[in-house]
């Protein structure tokens, strides 16, 4: 797997080996790129269910001003950690479930422009996900939330604006933004 554009294009990124994490496909980061170009430059990023680390690292790499990358298994966090050694990066990682990494985040009075969530499939749907970043208020204003998820799973909430859904194969990018953030 590789870094798709920014500062750090055609970098390798280490990944856990086996089937214990699912990276974005390096063809799927592009596109998510592609569409935030304009969204990126000087955000806060916050990288949930980060894996190897790939959406977070990307989003620095095209010009993020910093990452928090969340992470449960011991193996992925280090894995990130080689990483962004590896770039000579310095972002926090926390090794933990990703609700007490928000409440956390949240007691901190942290919020991000970019979020991105890639969790696993059969254990997470975007509205939980959804319910979860809206709970802890990590949003800031004007904000998105970009969630990776199985195709044909329910993402229409009331809570957030679904700008717009790209589908890969059997996975979908879903982008959201406040309500207010609607064009009128």
């Amino acid at each position: 797997m590789r870094i798709t554009g920014g500062t750090f294009r055609g970098r390798q990124l280490k990944t856990t080996p086996g089937m214990t994490t699912r990276p974005t496909a390096d063809k799927i980061r592009q596109a998510v790129f592609n569409i935030l170009m304009n969204d990126i430059a000087e955000a806060q990023v916050l990288d949930l269910f980060a894996g190897s680390g790939a959406m977070g690292i990307e989003a620095i790499s095209h010009g993020a001003q910093s990452a928090v990358f969340v992470e449960a298994g011991r193996a992925q966090v280090n894995v990130i950690r080689k990483n962004l050694d590896a770039l000579g990066l310095k972002a926090e990682v926390i090794a933990g479930d990703y609700t007490s990494a928000c409440r956390a985040l949240e007691g901190a009075g942290r919020r991000f422009d970019l979020i991105f969530a890639d969790p696993p499939y059969k254990e997470y749907v975007p509205l939980e996900i959804i319910d979860t970043i809206l709970q802890y208020n990590l949003l800031a204003p004007g904000g998105l939330l970009i969630i990776e998820h199985k195709s044909g799973q329910e993402t229409a909430t009331e809570r957030l604006w679904l700008i717009k859904q790209r589908r890969f194969g059997q996975t979908e990018v879903s982008f959201y933004g406040e309500k207010n953030q609607r064009p009128e």
